[in-house]
């Protein structure tokens, strides 16, 4: 019996210590992946290096003229998802959109009688009786105050959310990303008819359309329905856009974008509004006339990274 007592006395904290050791096991044994960031030795294709992207572009949102361009744009990462960033385009292919097509051809505009014939000896065309219900302005006149983009420039902040591999095949794997961007915008417009004249310019017409050698001759009555005032230089407005970058090695990627740099401008360089008339008839081109536009292109271009190794992110203990 004494006996029996005893063993069932050492039984117990025996049974507790066999019990309480695996837990005390697992408490010290440490995972290898404890203190280790979520993605280990990541590949930093961007934070801290320079990239040039020589780029070429088409506008798929002007009215009138389209243009083709070159140009390139300057990087730098600060962090793998932040950069900023510089762009200049400068068009060298314009070309006619539809619409401006349509307006030439087949009687889209009005072309009036000829200048210098025995129907019309003054240095203009003139809209004959036929055409006075016509609202469009005669064909010069549109020609003389159209504009087209000429360059575009932006500097932008660029954040890159979104990165992985991608597979082609089944068998080609490479990086990629896809970026957003926005900032600042600037763009140039020029006339797109340089050798185009205004009714108002051919005749030597005043700002009230009479006879600048005559202030008491009656209007013009064309200068004062279908004012002209080509509205060129320089614009600033925001710009912003997105774009992928396909990775064919560590220092070198392809890269697609869409971009929209607005501008506040009269394309058209016409009247758009009734609000501005003058005692005398005439209708003004003004600010008034203007309205914010969307210059989209769609880029593609060649990206070099510099310098040409991506880094590999350090290993770091979490803090405690």
């Amino acid at each position: 019996m004494h006996r029996t007592r005893t063993l069932t006395r050492l039984a117990a904290p025996l049974a507790a210590a066999l019990l309480l050791l695996p837990t005390t096991a697992e408490a010290k044994r440490k995972s290898p992946l404890e203190g280790k960031p979520v993605v280990v030795r990541k590949l930093e294709l961007r934070k801290l290096r320079f990239t040039i992207t020589p780029v070429a572009a088409i506008s798929i949102s002007q009215p009138f003229v389209h243009m083709g361009y070159a140009g390139a744009k300057l990087d730098f990462y600060i962090q793998d998802w932040l950069g900023v960033r510089g762009g200049f385009l400068y068009g060298i292919v314009p070309r006619d959109a539809k619409l401006n097509n349509a307006l030439h051809t087949d009687g889209g505009l009005p072309e009036g009688i000829p200048s210098g014939t025995p129907e019309n000896p003054t240095a203009a065309p003139v809209r004959p009786v036929a055409q006075k219900d016509n609202p469009a302005p005669l064909r010069h006149d549109f020609d003389s105050g159209l504009t087209r983009n000429q360059w575009l420039a932006s500097a932008d902040l660029v954040f890159t959310p979104f990165a992985g591999k991608l597979g082609l095949f089944s068998a080609l794997f490479t990086e990629y990303d896809i970026y957003l961007f926005g900032g600042l915008g600037v763009s140039n417009w020029a006339r797109h008819y340089p050798n185009a004249k205004s009714t108002s310019e051919l005749l030597g017409l005043s700002e009230d359309c009479r006879d600048a050698a005559n202030p008491n001759s009656s209007i013009n009555e064309e200068c004062a329905l279908h004012p002209v005032k080509p509205d060129t230089g320089v614009k600033i407005g925001p710009s912003f856009g997105g774009g992928m970058h396909i990775f064919m090695a560590d220092w070198i990627s392809l890269n697609l974008e869409f971009q929209d740099i607005m501008s506040f401008n009269n394309i058209a360089g016409l009247n758009r509004t009734t609000t501005d008339i003058l005692d005398e008839g005439r209708v003004t081109v003004n600010r008034d006339d203007a309205n914010w536009n969307h210059n989209v292109t769609f880029q593609l271009g060649v990206k070099i990274y510099l310098p040409p190794k991506a880094k590999r992110s350090d290993l770091k203990p979490a803090a405690k």
